[in-house]
């Protein structure tokens, strides 16, 4: 115990032992003013989609293991951004006390960390972008951060706090006093370990001045950066509107002879209005403005800066481009002493050649490792066979390479049901509205071998009121790939409402072309028999025809086998 109050005596020293010194230095230049509070860790990533779901029930938690600490570290990192949606782990007004299946699965994240020697942040992820943070959203955040401090106020230096993720919609007086409310009440149980704040307007470098100057020396204060925008978000289908699912090719840096056409989707729109200034806002000056901000601040107020998040999209993004702009980013980062996490290790922003992430020895983005200042592991050929065996997808826990989610506000969904048919844990999924899923990602998704083989999909299931519901299988969107769908029905007739367990078998060969769904466009498009079984981005469980409102349905062991 003694050793591990020293270590943190010792962050909380150095992160107090600021000065204010200032070279007069601004702008772009070679050697650009930088921050002079010192942080005990300089770059890592975040570690997301792993704690991020609607509820401690539906965490991936194999998606990552102790290896990926271990890897991680061999990168060069020596920090991780651990985004937790705390707010829908608990258990609701008015106590909001966690599920402690969280905490269990937590605990192992902060073991694997504090044994590599790496600092994790535990960050408050619960954010809807599209949904103003709440005015009186201090009645949550008081509640759940007691109990992380009480969990964790004595484990080591290594373990940071971070409030809330992107406040965004709540003006800056108010967001300033609840944070302030926040730190307070974290001190009183746990006065050692660091906290992270941040501002407004989705954690902006313009809203760091609005931060109250709070009297706690022991913080570090945070910003995103992600620009220029309409680079590092092209293909995002998600905010808006509009989406920007249609728009691809935006080079980095700006280049009027590679600059795309502005898609008829977007004409008219903010996001063609950006693409109109996009040489002014891509401007290497303006970004280094920018950063020179968080240093101006720093020197200011005498405090600690940290970039949390920043990153590019990889879906439609220029793969050349993006290997520039993390050069540009980092090394202005670095230049700054600002350490930073970049958004994300696996996922759509990742380290990986696919959003899937992947073999850490055959699958990583040399370039954009090493454009971050990672050291990167000797890459292998990547083996293109298809999966050739029968195939695990979930027996207790999904299986180490396949992800999973779902999808469904009102859905009681839940991979941790000990209601099983064997082993320690079963999938729960019930009271779901018309088109709820659950989803299977698949790294690997070649089923091209196992489908002409006369391969099957075979699991237990039990329902106590009669359900029907489709399986099908998606292939990916992207510019070279339509969504198209194989699927299933399941009824009464292979699923009885007895409330046992029946083991269902169906054949790949019986499933039946559906069409596509693509997102991009908001357009169905009928069966053309281009479902490919060579490319699976994923398998899911669909309420396709009906709600499953008032019922449930249990599955285990679920498993592709052979004839």
């Amino acid at each position: 115990m003694k050793k591990i109050l020293y270590m943190i005596l010792g962050i909380t020293m150095a992160l107090a032992a600021c000065n204010s010194t200032n070279s007069g230095v601004s702008g772009e230049t070679e050697t650009p003013d930088a921050v002079l509070c010192p942080v005990p860790f300089s770059r890592g990533v975040n570690f997301s989609t792993w704690f991020e779901s609607s509820s401690a029930q539906g965490i991936p938690f194999t998606k990552y293991v102790e290896q990926d600490f271990a890897n991680v570290k061999s990168l060069g990192a020596d920090v991780i951004r651990l985004p937790i949606n705390m707010h829908s782990m608990t258990g609701g007004a008015p106590d909001y006390v966690f599920d402690p299946l969280l905490l269990k699965f937590l605990d192992y994240a902060v073991n694997w960390a504090e044994k590599y020697e790496i600092y994790i942040i535990l960050d408050n992820h619960s954010f809807d972008p599209s949904v103003n943070t709440d005015a009186n959203i201090d009645r949550i955040l008081l509640k759940v951060w007691v109990q992380i401090a009480e969990r964790y106020k004595n484990r080591s230096k290594y373990v940071l706090y971070e409030i809330l993720n992107e406040p965004h919609g709540i003006s800056d007086q108010r967001w300033g006093e609840i944070q302030g409310e926040v730190i307070k009440a974290i001190r009183q149980t746990d006065p050692e370990h660091t906290i992270i704040v941040g501002g407004t307007d989705y954690n902006s470098i313009g809203k760091l001045a609005a931060i109250p100057e709070y009297a706690d020396r022991n913080l570090i204060y945070t910003f995103h950066f992600y620009d220029p925008f309409m680079f590092t978000h092209q293909g995002a289908t998600w905010g808006g509107p509009p989406s920007m699912g249609s728009l691809a090719g935006v080079p980095f840096p700006a280049d009027s002879k590679r600059m795309p056409a502005t898609p008829g989707d977007l004409r008219g729109t903010w996001v063609g209005r950006a693409l109109n200034n996009y040489h002014n806002d891509a401007a290497p000056a303006k970004l280094y403005n920018a950063l020179d901000k968080t240093v101006a601040f720093s020197r200011e107020r005498n405090v600690p800066v940290f970039c949390g998040e920043f990153g590019v999209y990889m879906i439609q993004s220029p793969p050349e481009d993006r290997v520039r702009w993390y050069e540009f980013t980092a090394e202005a980062l670095r230049k700054r002493n600002i350490p930073r996490a970049s958004w994300d290790y696996f996922g759509g922003f990742g380290i990986f050649n696919n959003e899937n992430g992947g073999d850490f020895y055959a699958d990583l983005n040399v370039g954009v490792a090493r454009a971050m200042g990672f050291t990167p592991p000797p890459q292998r050929p990547r083996s293109q066979q298809a999966i050739d065996s029968a195939l695990v997808i979930y027996d207790d826990y999904p299986a180490r390479d396949i992800s999973v989610g779902y999808w469904g506000s009102e859905t009681d969904f839940s991979l941790y049901d000990t209601r099983t048919a064997k082993g320690e844990f079963a999938i729960r999924w019930g009271n779901a509205e018309r088109y709820n899923v659950f989803w299977f990602g698949f790294r690997n998704g070649d089923f091209s071998r196992l489908a002409r083989e006369g391969y099957s999909i075979e699991f237990q299931a039990r329902t106590e009121k009669a359900a029907a519901f489709d399986i099908r299988f998606i292939n990916p969107e992207n510019a070279s790939s339509i969504p198209w769908r194989m699927r299933y029905t399941v009824d009464e007739k292979l699923l009885p409402p007895d409330g046992k367990w029946h083991t269902i078998r169906i054949a790949l060969a019986d499933m039946q072309e559906q069409g596509a769904w693509v997102n991009a466009k908001q357009e169905w498009m009928s069966p053309r028999g281009k479902f490919s079984w060579k490319q699976i981005k994923q398998m899911e469980f669909v309420a396709e025809d009906s709600d499953l409102k008032g019922r449930t349905i249990w599955f285990d062991s679920l498993k592709i086998v052979g004839p």
